[in-house]
C-alpha cells in the first residue's frame, strides 16, 4: 500500500483577524484531509485571538500556541511551527491568502513517485484588498520572459531553477502556494541567518540547493497583496538580505552558473552609492564588506559604474 503523506498546515498570524477565519476555513475544508494543523499567534492585539480559539477543539488542529510578546519577524513563527510540524510535508498557510479547496490534494499528487522533489508551488490568483481579480503569477510571469512555461505543469532541477529564475526574480511569489518536503527544511535549515522581509527566499533557494522543483500551473492559492504600504526600510533592508541571501549560494552552491550568478546578485542588489547616504547605510555596508569583501567590493564596483553612467546620460 502506497504511503499517505501528513502534510503540517503551519498557520502563522499576526493581526490578519479580518481574514483569519476565511484562511483557517479553507485549510479545514480541503479535499485531502490527511493533515495536521498548527495554529500560531504571535501576540495579535486586533480579536486574532478569540477566532483562533473557536478552533482548539477541531480534530485537525493539532496545536495552538499564542506569543504573549511579539517575535518581530514572521520567519520565527515559520520555525517555530516547522519544530512543531511531524508532517511528511508542510504547507505554510499565511493568514491573509487563503485557497481552493484541491490546493493540497492537487500538491500532493504532483510530487507522488517523485522522491528528488523537495518543493512545489501552484499558480495563485492575485488579490486586492477583498477583490478576486482575474489576474495570476503566471500570466505575469510569461510576460516577463516572453514564454508560456507557467501555463503549463512542469518538473525542474534545483539547481537549474535557482540560476535560471528564482535568483533573478523570486517567481515563488507566495509561500502560501508552496508545499515542502519537511525532511529537506530540516536539513537545510533556512532559519540560520535572521530575516525580517526576504526569508521565504531564503527557504526557497536553501530547499532548492538540495531538491527539484514540481509546479502546478492551477491557479489554487488566493494571494491577497500586501504591499499597499511599503515600510520605510524596506530599499535598504532588501539589499542587505538579497546580499546575505547571494553570499550564502556563492559559498554553498558552487554548481551555479557564475554568470548567471552575477547577473542576479546585480540586478537584485542595485542600491546608489550617489544617493540618500546615512549612518545606517554605512553600517550596513560596513557589515557587509565584513561578511564577503569579494562579493561587496563587486557590488561596490557595479553600483558606482550604474550611478555614474546614470549621471552621464
Amino acid at each position: 500500500m502506497e504511503h499517505t503523506p501528513l502534510i503540517s498546515v503551519i498557520i502563522p498570524n499576526y493581526d490578519h483577524a479580518e481574514f483569519l477565519r476565511q484562511r483557517i476555513e479553507t485549510v479545514l475544508n480541503q479535499t485531502y484531509s490527511h493533515i495536521e494543523v498548527i495554529i500560531l499567534d504571535d501576540a495579535s492585539s486586533d480579536g486574532s485571538v478569540s477566532i483562533i480559539k473557536e478552533y482548539v477543539s477541531h480534530p485537525l488542529v493539532k496545536i495552538v500556541s499564542l506569543n504573549e510578546r511579539n517575535s518581530g519577524s514572521p520567519f520565527l513563527q515559520w520555525k517555530k511551527g516547522v519544530g512543531l510540524a511531524t508532517g511528511d510535508w508542510v504547507w505554510i498557510a499565511e493568514s491573509d491568502d487563503h485557497a481552493d479547496p484541491h490546493f493540497l490534494e492537487e500538491m500532493v499528487n504532483s510530487v507522488t513517485g517523485n522522491s528528488t522533489v523537495g518543493l512545489a508551488y501552484c499558480d495563485s490568483y492575485i488579490v486586492n484588498d477583498k477583490v478576486v481579480t482575474a489576474h495570476t503569477f503566471a500570466g505575469i510571469k510569461n510576460a516577463r520572459y516572453s514564454c508560456s512555461r507557467w501555463s503549463s505543469n512542469h518538473m525542474n532541477n534545483g539547481i537549474r531553477e535557482l540560476e535560471d529564475y528564482v535568483l533573478m526574480a523570486g517567481i515563488i511569489h507566495n509561500t502560501s502556494a508552496a508545499i515542502f518536503r519537511r525532511s529537506v527544511l530540516l536539513k537545510v535549515n533556512p532559519f540560520d541567518i535572521p530575516m525580517r522581509y526576504l526569508g521565504d527566499k531564503y527557504a526557497f533557494v536553501k530547499t532548492l540547493s538540495e531538491s527539484d522543483v514540481s509546479y502546478v500551473a492551477k491557479p489554487l492559492n488566493f494571494y491577497r497583496n500586501p504591499f499597499t504600504k511599503k515600510p520605510k526600510d524596506l530599499p535598504l533592508s532588501n539589499f542587505y538580505e538579497q546580499f546575505l541571501i547571494f553570499d550564502w549560494v556563492k559559498r554553498h552552491v558552487p554548481e551555479i552558473n557564475d554568470r548567471k550568478f552575477l547577473n542576479a546578485f546585480r540586478t537584485n542588489t542595485r542600491n546608489s552609492l550617489i544617493r540618500n547616504w546615512n549612518w545606517a547605510k554605512l553600517l550596513i555596508y560596513g557589515r557587509l564588506l565584513k561578511i564577503n569583501p569579494l562579493l561587496m567590493a563587486r557590488c561596490l564596483a557595479y553600483n558606482l559604474v550604474t550611478a555614474i553612467n546614470s549621471r552621464l546620460y
